[in-house]
């Protein structure tokens, strides 16, 4: 019996070992396969016109930066993405600091208040989240055309600066793990609701304050249809609008220059990388928060 539950054992530790391997081998396959078109876009990027042009190849035969000196430096056919960037921090940075600043006051009466209608204001919150953006769409620019809004930086920034609803759910699941008492003992003190908000909340809460801010910045960073809807002056585009118009302008302009589209793409991507690598645990706890105490 001894030899017949070592032979078990043995069998399903290999059993294990091989679901293990099999499932390595998938991940690193899919992982391959994801990362191949920025290994494209990246050697591309350091190709010369002739080579990006014709029959592909894995490495450029010749590395060359010519296209890094054109996008930053010469600005071919009137690209500025140096300008193109600093334009999208204008609308990104502001916009995100106080929107999520707004969704976690939000948040924090939600989480530790209990006044008449705090469970449907809620629900309703949430609600809105179900609602597609297409549907909103045209009205939203119907008001602020008639605000006088359109071509300006307006539309792109304020309505994020009242907050967003995901960000106010998810701040709400983290700050209900905050301990009630430190709230009610602020309160006996005489320390009203704001001065509690930030003095306690927002210095307990910024693990998660930052990896919302994270969030809402790339998906403010990478926002196109926003841009193409309400920006009409070259000046104003933001990054995505401007790597766009380079692609459309470089293929009227004698054939489309792939190696400059791909330098552009590359550097737009480096400030995303960069955000990543230094705050990748911010990411892993933002999508902790959502599983904090319903």
């Amino acid at each position: 019996m001894t030899i017949d539950a070592n032979k078990e054992n043995q069998t399903a530790r290999t059993k294990r070992i091989m679901g293990k391997v099999l499932l390595y081998a998938v991940l690193i396959i899919a992982s391959l396969l994801l990362l191949f078109p920025f290994y494209v876009m990246v050697t591309t990027s350091f190709k010369t016109f002739a080579e990006a042009t014709g029959a592909f190849t894995f490495f450029p035969k010749k590395w060359v930066v010519d296209s890094y000196n054109e996008v930053l430096f010469t600005s071919p056919l009137g690209i500025n993405l140096p300008k193109a960037f600093l334009n999208t921090l204008i609308i990104a940075v502001p916009t995100t600091l106080v929107g999520v600043f707004v969704s976690s006051m939000s948040a924090f009466i939600f989480a530790k208040y209990k006044f008449f209608g705090r469970d449907i204001g809620f629900s309703l919150l949430l609600f809105t989240m179900m609602i597609p953006g297409a549907i909103t769409m045209m009205p939203q620019f119907l008001i602020f055309s008639q605000m006088g809004w359109t071509d300006t930086r307006l539309p792109l920034m304020i309505p994020g600066m009242f907050g967003s609803a995901m960000c106010v759910f998810f701040m709400r699941q983290y700050i209900r793990g905050i301990p009630t008492e430190l709230v009610e003992s602020a309160s006996l003190d005489g320390m009203g609701k704001f001065r509690t908000f930030v003095t306690i909340i927002l210095p307990l809460s910024m693990p998660a304050l930052i990896s919302q801010f994270i969030l809402l910045f790339i998906g403010s960073y990478n926002d196109y249809l926003g841009p193409l809807m309400y920006l009409q002056t070259r000046d104003k585009y933001t990054l995505q609008i401007m790597l766009a118009s380079f692609q459309g302008m470089s293929a009227t302009a004698g054939g489309r220059n792939v190696p400059n589209i791909m330098a552009g793409s590359v550097l737009s991507m480096l400030p995303l990388l960069i955000i990543y690598v230094f705050t990748q645990k911010f990411f892993i706890s933002g999508i902790a928060v959502s599983g904090l105490k319903a």
